[in-house]
């Protein structure tokens, strides 16, 4: 299967699915979790045998932390949503519940650093090289598919792809919601030229960051940049990005508010699920 890279939001990937794999598979997907960063790590980098085996004990490491310490917190998360969404989230709720999301992926990130810490440090110039042109070629890549076609069929690739995301969680959508969706599709199309643009200042960053590897606060300026990629913050976007974070709050409060008596009933399923499948990976 070909998978589908995200390129942005992908350059801790591995960190991401430990909140991902958690939250959203079985439990065998979440005990192979190692070597699924491990997998997704090696598209970016070929690494020596030693720092393979480094980075295998570390990954073990985070792991068994994260298994112990953020996954009761997930599952709290999970539960108090699903008994809150038994009628519609007011538009506070919607953001307060996006923030601790934010807040659970940031601390599976920085569970991972030591890891990343490790691997950054240890490599060499060209290995360094390689990961950064990896990950630009990745960029381009993706903007070249997102371009791909008249704004017309981008904007209804896109539609497809938050349908595909909100039928994740309620089963099915119908007309109305999916017209709700592409409105969505429309205003994240129309505000591409500002998350390039923050996506540009985060590449520069991280950039830095590999390129002065060697400095002794590595493990600080990976968290920073970690909180910034996962909200992706920008000092000069800071009032486009809550102009937009507004809209979508207001546009998932509009969906949450006519979801039908089934699609809520769904909803509620996946989450008593998907709590479920952590109890079954937490349990002695």
């Amino acid at each position: 299967m070909k998978r589908r890279h995200h390129p942005i939001r992908n350059l801790f990937f591995a960190a991401l699915a430990a909140f991902s794999l958690a939250a959203c598979t079985n439990q065998f997907a979440y005990n192979t979790l190692p070597f699924w960063i491990d997998y997704y790590l090696s598209d970016y980098v070929d690494m020596t045998s030693s720092q393979q085996k480094q980075l295998d004990q570390d990954l073990d490491a985070f792991h068994e932390w994260h298994r112990q310490t953020e996954l009761p917190q997930i599952q709290a998360l999970l539960n108090q949503l699903r008994r809150d969404t038994v009628k519609p989230l007011s538009y506070s709720q919607i953001g307060a519940y996006h923030q601790r999301a934010n807040e659970r992926v940031n601390a599976s990130v920085e569970g991972l650093t030591p890891a990343l810490v490790n691997l950054i440090r240890s490599l060499s110039d060209e290995q360094a090289a390689q990961w950064l042109s990896t990950m630009n070629d990745k960029i381009d890549e993706g903007v070249e598919e997102a371009k791909k076609g008249t704004l017309g069929e981008q904007r209804e690739r896109r539609q497809d792809r938050l349908v595909e995301r909100a039928e994740f969680w309620v089963d099915t959508v119908n007309k109305k919601q999916q017209l709700q969706l592409l409105e969505m599709a429309t205003y994240q199309i129309e505000m591409r030229p500002v998350f390039y643009d923050i996506r540009d200042e985060l590449v520069a960053e991280f950039a830095n960051i590999i390129t002065n590897r060697k400095a002794p606060d590595l493990a600080q300026r990976l968290n920073a940049y970690f909180t910034r990629l996962i909200h992706f913050q920008s000092d000069e976007y800071k009032n486009d990005m809550a102009i937009y974070i507004g809209r979508r709050y207001e546009l998932l409060q509009r969906i949450d508010r006519n979801l039908t008596d089934k699609q809520r009933k769904a909803l509620r399923e996946k989450l008593t699920s998907l709590s479920d499948d952590i109890a079954s990976v937490t349990k002695p």
